[in-house]
């Protein structure tokens, strides 16, 4: 049953605790064990700003699209560019737009999403909702999309968490493919990492200089900081590409799961390799992530 609107909600289990800002782009606003942030917490109870966030969903696409600009299945599409991006457009449009309060428990909270068609925007309709479920150990997030337009659609989602303390910060896992990236951050080829950017015997977030999305990953990933009692493990293979974005001039990292390449619309590749999913209408597209808290 719909509940009132609020700012943020919040969600207790355990040692975990978590918020959740329906109005700024259906995002968590923190996630935290012990008292120690496991991701990047909102400056403030009261922040509107999506990009302030611990986490925001990514949908109907993720990264950037060039130029705002794709065709698919003889439709011409053209998106307005973000501005932090332009001239592309960027992450689709569910982090930008207020969510609706599905349904609240202690521990679970259901948001949802209604686009309609727009010709100046995303030209196909569709619902999207979000699940964030705390227990003791983990936070799960289930984000899907369906397609309510008459016609195909194309699609992709995924979650962009943002990680705290960049420079005592280490990951490991199986990431061993990489999307080379030009100037502009769009996705030039494939290629096998190279040692400097191997995580599979754990790797420090700290001298890397990434905006890149990997792909072939295998198993989950594991985050530890050199001065923090907790970990985490993030859950979430089946997105079938992370993109990992670690910029020096920030305190903060990201690694987020997502199911699509950025500007994968306009990739030579097929879907097998690009993860780009053309939704048939009233079809659902969906992503589940836990993200574990390591050393409880």
């Amino acid at each position: 049953m719909p509940v009132p609107a609020a700012d943020l909600l919040t969600l207790a289990a355990g040692a975990l605790t978590a918020t959740v800002a329906p109005r700024t782009g259906g995002s968590l606003a923190s996630f935290a064990a012990g008292g120690q942030a496991m991701m990047r917490e909102a400056p403030d109870a009261g922040s509107t700003d999506p990009l302030t966030m611990a986490c925001y969903p990514l949908l109907p696409f993720v990264g950037r699209i060039a130029y705002g600009h794709f065709n698919f299945e003889g439709r011409e599409v053209r998106l307005p560019p973000h501005p932090i991006s332009a001239p592309h457009a960027l992450h689709g449009l569910g982090w930008q737009r207020a969510w609706d309060i599905a349904e609240v428990t202690p521990a679970q909270v259901r948001l949802t999403l209604a686009h309609k068609a727009d010709p100046a925007g995303w030209p196909w309709g569709f619902e999207a909702e979000q699940v964030f479920t705390l227990d003791e150990t983990s936070l799960t997030i289930r984000i899907a999309i369906t397609n309510r337009a008459g016609a195909p659609m194309p699609a992709g989602v995924g979650l962009h968490p943002f990680f705290p303390d960049r420079l005592s910060a280490r990951m490991k896992g199986e990431l061993p493919v990489i999307w080379e990236s030009g100037a502009d951050g769009l996705p030039t080829n494939r290629a096998e990492v190279t040692a400097v950017r191997n995580f599979s015997k754990g790797r420090r977030i700290a001298p890397l200089t990434l905006d890149h999305c990997f792909s072939g990953g295998k198993g989950p990933l594991d985050i530890h900081w050199e001065d923090k009692s907790y970990g985490l493990r993030i859950h979430g293979r089946e997105a079938g590409h992370t993109v990992v974005y670690t910029p020096q001039a920030e305190e903060f990292f990201c690694v987020e799961p997502v199911t699509i390449v950025p500007n994968a619309a306009n990739r030579p590749e097929g879907p097998d390799v690009t993860g780009l999913m053309t939704l048939a209408p009233e079809a659902t597209l969906t992503l589940t992530c836990r993200f574990e808290v390591l050393g409880l």
